[in-house]
């Protein structure tokens, strides 16, 4: 159950679209002085060196963040997210949301990152304390556990990043039970939810994100689907791509991501292709 680590993924194509999304989120709080409230569910390790025996086992991020690294973005969520990461990738490494997060609020702005895996929870704390001078707090606790316990926040501003490694097929129940618990606490909270686009290789797995999201869709709140494909939709394919469900969104942050999404995907091979679709709008 704790076997996931994200090393072995991290600053892949999968990352780019969940941080691009991510940093929208963060940009649009921080159009108001008033402070904010940031949870990170399954936070991870927060920071990633490219050089360890996990990450450079694949190299994943060759095809993600360092295909990225020399392009000159029009979009300017897209030239922000470079721009953040290119300090790190300088130096072999690439940050994941805790410490996008970290990195971004401000001192009056509030960050809980959980983590349930020991391993990766004492990375988090250590990196969570070098990249945030105030108001950040690492948990090591269950994630949905810790967002029924800590949300509706105050001032009630702020946002949830939902990122479960869906090892497990009930993880994609297990996220639609919680984000209707958390939206009876807290109505208006702006949720992201990360997941994966598998093909029938996956066995029970293959079309669970979707059959979530039709669930996360009965919820009646306004939503939007990002996805960005990487690869065809084949039998053998694996995950050939993956999405973002995002509740309660900011206001432009579907434009915004749709032509963030649009210049990555030329850097990312022939078959990559990406797509906004509103599930329900906001009257």
């Amino acid at each position: 159950m704790l076997s996931y680590q994200h090393a072995f993924h991290a600053g892949n194509h999968a990352d780019v679209i969940k941080h691009l999304c991510w940093l929208g989120v963060i940009k649009s709080l921080k159009k108001k002085e008033k402070p904010f409230t940031l949870y990170d569910s399954h936070a991870g390790a927060g920071l990633y060196d490219f050089t360890d025996d996990l990450s450079s086992k694949n190299k994943e991020y060759l095809s993600g963040i360092a295909s990225l690294q020399d392009v000159v973005a029009k979009s300017s969520l897209l030239n922000d997210y470079v721009s953040l990461c290119q300090s790190f990738v300088s130096k072999d490494a690439y940050p994941g949301s805790p410490v996008i997060s970290a990195e971004l609020k401000r001192e009056s702005d509030v960050l809980h990152a959980m983590e349930l895996h020991p391993g990766e929870f004492a990375k988090l704390e250590s990196n969570i304390a070098a990249y945030a001078s105030s108001n950040a707090h690492s948990h090591k606790r269950d994630g949905f556990e810790g967002l029924i316990a800590l949300t509706p926040p105050k001032p009630n501003r702020g946002a949830i990043l939902i990122d479960p490694p869906y090892e497990r097929a009930n993880e994609y129940e297990d996220v639609v039970t919680n984000v209707e618990r958390v939206l009876k606490r807290w109505q208006q909270a702006q949720i992201v939810i990360w997941y994966p686009l598998l093909s029938a290789r996956s066995g029970n797995k293959h079309g669970a994100s979707e059959a979530m999201c039709e669930k996360l869709s009965e919820l009646q709140v306004p939503c939007f689907k990002a996805e960005m494909q990487i690869a065809e939709n084949t039998h053998d394919a694996g995950m050939y791509g993956s999405g973002v469900m995002v509740l309660n969104p900011a206001w432009q942050l579907d434009t915004q991501l749709s032509e963030a999404m649009l210049e990555v995907t030329q850097h990312m091979g022939e078959q990559s292709s990406s797509s906004v679709t509103w599930v329900n709008k906001d009257n």
